[in-house]
C-alpha cells in the first residue's frame, strides 16, 4: 500500500513539474511579445562584476531607470561593474527587459541625453535592427532573475 502511494506520489509530482516548465516558457513568450509590442529602450548599468548567480550559472547584475523608479536585474551577458549597455524594456511594465548584448554603445556614451521614459524605436540615437532585436530577444537570450526594488 505504501509503495503504491509513494510511486503514485512520484508520478504527481513529475507531472506537477512539467506543468511548471511549460508554464515558465509560456509566461516568458508571452511577456516577450507584449514587450516587443511596445518596445522602449534605455541605458542600463552594471552594478556587479560577473559572479556566480545561485545554481543558474554566472551572471552580472545591472540596474536602469524609467521615470522615477530603478529596476535591478541580472544578465546571463559578461559585463563589468560600472559597464554600460542597451536594454529593451515593455513601456507598460518596464521591469520587463532584456540586455541587448549585441549593440556596444560605448562610443555612444558622452552627453548621452536618455529620456525618463527611454526612446522609442525611431529615436534611438544610434543604429538598431528591429528585426535583429526581435530574433535576439525571442532566441532565448533570456535574463532569468528579476526584481525590482523602489
Amino acid at each position: 500500500m505504501k509503495k503504491n502511494i509513494a510511486q503514485k506520489f512520484s508520478i504527481i509530482l513529475s507531472i506537477l513539474i512539467v506543468i511548471l516548465i511549460v508554464l515558465s516558457f509560456v509566461h516568458e513568450s508571452f511577456w516577450i511579445k507584449q514587450m516587443l509590442k511596445k518596445p522602449r529602450y534605455t541605458v542600463a548599468e552594471a552594478t556587479t562584476d560577473r559572479h556566480q548567480k545561485n545554481n543558474n550559472g554566472v551572471g552580472t547584475d545591472y540596474k536602469y531607470r524609467v521615470k522615477d523608479k530603478i529596476y535591478f536585474a541580472t544578465t546571463n551577458c559578461s559585463y563589468q561593474k560600472g559597464d554600460q549597455f542597451l536594454i529593451i524594456f515593455d513601456s507598460l511594465k518596464p521591469k520587463n527587459a532584456k540586455v541587448l548584448g549585441i549593440y556596444s554603445i560605448e562610443n555612444y556614451l558622452i552627453d548621452l541625453k536618455i529620456p525618463v521614459n527611454g526612446w522609442k524605436y525611431e529615436d534611438v540615437p544610434f543604429k538598431i535592427d528591429s528585426n535583429t532585436i526581435k530574433k535576439y530577444v525571442q532566441d532565448g537570450n533570456i535574463e532569468p532573475f528579476e526584481y525590482d526594488q523602489e
